[in-house]
């Protein structure tokens, strides 16, 4: 992708994450029982949603890999892996803090609290793995761990509809909730998938320069040798 492209979403992601934070301390109201913290929940629920689409997208390049073996496919698969980590921390930095002023614990192993640390964890290893072998062992397995790291992901989502719950509302639950937080919401959700977009575009890049740049570096040692 050129350069201006990347420089016009940069550029979009920004503003969306500026509207973003005006929303949600200049528009949204506040919330009738749990106040000020309820803001968390634009952001949290939001980065939680961009974890599903950077570990979906980890899943879709690593399957590619294992089926045409392209280098390219691997660099996608590991620049997603790489965002959706970050991403997942926040998921698990901001939730106790919601909690612990919402409902007076920071964490008690309810069933999706639980499933995203393992999720979390899975993907730790994932990149543990990566470095501890070498280019083309590290590319296959790395992309087979993916996969199976990924089927995490539905539990994650649905872990309050297979078990009880005493923190997250049940999936599917109805509930209540104002447009204008709904809106702010919905501006949240997008400068973080914005923001993910633009970051996998700029890793990607260097991942990519990184491998042309070990690729000149073993053929001077070569020719030297």
């Amino acid at each position: 992708m050129g350069n201006l492209t990347t420089k016009i979403i940069g550029v979009i992601t920004a503003l969306l994450i500026f509207i973003s934070l005006y929303l949600i301390f200049g528009y949204a109201p506040i919330e009738d029982t749990m106040f000020e913290v309820q803001k968390i929940f634009y952001y949290h629920v939001s980065a939680a949603l961009t974890v599903y689409l950077a570990f979906g997208l980890n899943c879709v390049f690593s399957v590619k890999y294992l089926i045409q073996r392209k280098p390219n496919d691997d660099l996608l698969a590991s620049a997603a892996a790489e965002l959706g980590l970050i991403f997942c921390t926040i998921v698990l930095l901001s939730g106790p803090i919601w909690a612990r002023y919402a409902w007076n614990t920071w964490w008690n192993w309810e069933p999706r609290l639980t499933s995203t640390l393992v999720l979390w964890l899975m993907y730790v290893g994932y990149f543990i793995l990566r470095s501890a072998l070498e280019s083309d062992r590290r590319s296959v397995y790395s992309a087979v761990l993916g996969v199976i790291a990924f089927l995490d992901v539905p539990i994650v989502h649905f872990a309050t509809k297979f078990w009880e719950s005493e923190v997250h509302p049940e999936r599917g639950a109805k509930f209540d909730i104002e447009l204008p937080m709904l809106y702010t919401w919905m501006v949240a959700l997008l400068a973080l998938i914005m923001l993910f977009v633009y970051l996998l575009i700029v890793r990607y890049g260097m991942k990519k320069a990184q491998m042309r740049y070990e690729v000149i570096q073993q053929k001077h040692l070569r020719e030297a040798a």
